[in-house]
């Protein structure tokens, strides 16, 4: 097994989705004006293809002469909602460790909960330790408290939030970058619109909870069984949930869902690519993206419902509805023949 110290080989693993999409935009960005758009790949499960990947690692190309390849979900990941299967990459991870890459390739693994009994990843482990100020293995750990109240205050230092405002977005939204930008945008299209300061009480006002996991399990049902969806809307009343949680995660993924659609109008279907656009979780946009089929069959649904749940949030914070009005509403387009 050849392994050779000065490969410029990284294995990037990760917790924090948001820092990890940050880092690999700076490297492209860089190498790209550096030495082209022409010069940076990018290999995922939609796109793989290991005759490409394999040309463009070891061949000789007359119009590129520095490369840049990034290759998602490599070694074997863990998790296997994201795992391609052992035997698709065991030739290429074969290839990478037993042949040296040319001088002038960079290559980049992303692999999120990466298995440590791989062999690839044990290679990648010895890269590390023998050359330990190079860092071969970078982990985008989740911030710890301080350094998210570090990132609020940096992402928001036009809107001079107090610390009692940061600990309040924080305590409602909790360790998830993406959303804390989206929602310290939401704060700052308020500030410029009502020219009010942003207390800690309009935070509390304009910020949502952190439930997106309703929001998935709420519009599959609506997507596939409009009926049932309404025993489980009534169900979720029931049990007492503020409306306003619900509309979170409503709204949230009815916007997601609208949003892919058009881009897909537009064909455009990268998961990654809208994800940085819309500043959503690259995992959540991919789920939605698997799911265009029925998202086309039910787009009528979904405007129908994102124009209602808009409406009558608007009246119940105007005092012009009740509460419970948000429940009913909901069931009733679901209902409607």
């Amino acid at each position: 097994m050849v392994v050779n110290p000065q490969k410029k080989i990284y294995l990037f693993t990760w917790e924090n989705n948001y820092s990890l999409s940050k880092e690999l935009k700076r490297r492209k960005d860089m190498f790209a004006e550096k030495n082209g758009s022409d010069s940076v790949f990018s290999f995922n499960r939609e796109n793989r293809d290991y005759g490409q990947i394999k040309q463009i690692l070891f061949s000789w190309w007359f119009f590129v002469t520095n490369k840049l390849v990034i290759l998602h979900w490599i070694p074997l990941d863990t998790e296997k909602s994201n795992a391609i299967k052992a035997e698709e990459i065991e030739k290429l991870s074969d290839d990478i460790m037993n042949n040296n890459l040319p001088s002038e390739v960079l290559l980049i693994c992303v692999c999120y909960k990466p298995d440590k009994r791989w062999r690839f990843y044990k290679w990648f482990d010895k890269l590390d330790k023998e050359n330990p100020w190079q860092k071969i293995i970078k982990i985008f750990s989740l911030l710890k408290e301080q350094e998210l109240v570090g990132f609020v205050s940096q992402e928001s230092r036009d809107l001079w939030l107090s610390s009692k405002s940061i600990e309040v977005l924080i305590n409602k939204v909790w360790n998830n970058q993406f959303r804390l930008s989206s929602e310290i945008d939401k704060l700052r299209y308020r500030k410029s619109f009502y020219w009010k300061e942003i207390t800690p009480e309009v935070v509390d006002e304009v910020c949502f909870w952190m439930i997106e996991w309703d929001a998935f399990q709420l519009l599959d049902l609506i997507l596939t069984n409009p009926e049932s969806s309404v025993k489980y809307i009534q169900r979720l009343q029931d049990d007492w949930l503020d409306w306003n949680a619900l509309n979170w995660s409503f709204a949230w993924g009815l916007r997601n869902y609208l949003f892919v659609l058009d881009y897909a109008d537009h064909w455009v279907t990268d998961s990654k690519l809208i994800a940085w656009e819309l500043k959503q979780n690259p995992r959540a946009i991919s789920n939605i993206i698997r799911k265009l089929p029925i998202l086309k069959e039910k787009r009528d649904l979904i405007n129908k419902l994102f124009k209602s749940i808009v409406d009558i949030d608007y009246d119940i914070k105007n005092g012009n509805a009740y509460p419970e009005n948000y429940f009913f509403t909901i069931k009733k387009v679901l209902l409607q023949k």
